[in-house]
């Protein structure tokens, strides 16, 4: 980001912070959006159990939203549910007033209310938007898509996946059970005696009084694109086709290794950046991650490709597969 443009959305805040918040809201609803997307109330199936969820969804019913590159982000905001929330854009630069931090310095949007943003979309890449709330923990997010326009003439398919850790307990209930946990005499945050801290800890680290694991919380279910792997999701693709993968990490506590199997990819970018490309079949990804990896299914095999998120430090995993006509899919298991 250019100072200028640090100095202009310092102008904009301080402006904004001039107004009472709820005349900010309603401004911003006002503008009319060249798109919309509604935030719902929306059942899944998990291990064979339904599961109330939240939804990110544009007029024609898909997640989230695709966008290009140099357009304007000219979207309206409606919230459908009974409960405030507010979504961030992560990965794209707007103005503060549109960046979706609850009271930084807009509120949340009230129930059954909407709010128009419009800012320039910017440069292409795999983004994702999601709660800054708890509400996060119950798949309120989806994905956010900025296509190049170059690449247009590209014989390709795109496949996007989006990773959740999902538990049957509320979100509530997971924070509370995290701050319950503790070291049995580390000091908080700002102390530095460890003593009592069973992890190791290197000396001159303070975990502010929780217990440091690989993973903090056992979930319920892994899911990829809101299906587990006892009911993956089959996307058709061509034999000797290729295929641009584009994965985020939508996890709220959840680390994975992605696993293309039989496939060798070729990493291409990173968190929405082009990276010098790099050959391989696992590739590990952090909680917000996304990554993309462009791969090329053998013309002669007549086989289904899984591609499998491995959850970090232990045996749990999703994914998705990749089936050219014809294929059989194997039972996976969880």
């Amino acid at each position: 980001m250019k100072r200028r443009d640090i100095l202009k959305g310092a102008v904009a805040g301080a402006a904004a912070l001039a107004f009472p918040s709820g005349l900010l809201a309603e401004t911003s609803a006002s503008r009319s959006g060249g798109q919309t997307l509604g935030i719902s109330r929306r059942t899944i199936e998990v291990n064979g159990k339904a599961a109330s969820v939240f939804g990110l969804r544009g007029a024609d019913g898909a997640p989230g939203l695709r966008l290009r590159a140099g357009d304007a982000f000219n979207v309206r905001l409606r919230n459908e549910t009974a409960e405030p929330t507010i979504i961030h854009w992560h990965g794209l630069t707007p103005p503060w007033l549109s960046d979706g931090v609850a009271d930084a310095p807009l509120p949340l949007i009230g129930a059954q209310a909407d709010r128009s943003f419009d800012f320039p979309v910017g440069d292409p890449g795999t983004h994702w938007m999601h709660a800054h709330t708890l509400q996060e923990q119950l798949l309120l997010a989806a994905p956010l898509i900025v296509a190049d326009p170059a690449d247009d003439a590209n014989d390709e398919q795109e496949v996007v996946i989006l990773l959740h850790d999902f538990s049957f307990s509320s979100p509530e209930e997971l924070l509370a059970g995290l701050q319950s946990k503790n070291t049995g005499g580390a000091m908080p945050i700002n102390g530095m005696d460890l003593s009592g801290d069973a992890g190791g800890a290197m000396a001159g680290m303070s975990h502010g009084g929780m217990a440091m694991d690989i993973n903090d919380i056992e979930y319920d279910a892994y899911l990829a694109n809101d299906r587990s792997l006892d009911d993956p999701e089959i996307v058709p693709a061509a034999r000797g086709g290729r295929v641009l993968v584009r994965i985020i990490n939508g996890a709220t506590a959840t680390a994975f290794t992605i696993d293309f199997g039989a496939l060798e990819g070729e990493l291409i970018a990173v968190d929405g950046q082009p990276v010098e490309p790099v050959r391989g079949r696992r590739f590990p990804m952090t909680t917000g991650q996304r990554i993309d990896v462009r791969v090329r299914l053998p013309r002669d095999l007549s086989a289904a490709f899984p591609i499998l998120a491995l959850r970090e430090g232990s045996k749990e995993r999703t994914g998705i597969v990749l089936r050219p006509a014809g294929a059989a899919v194997a039972k996976l298991g969880t």
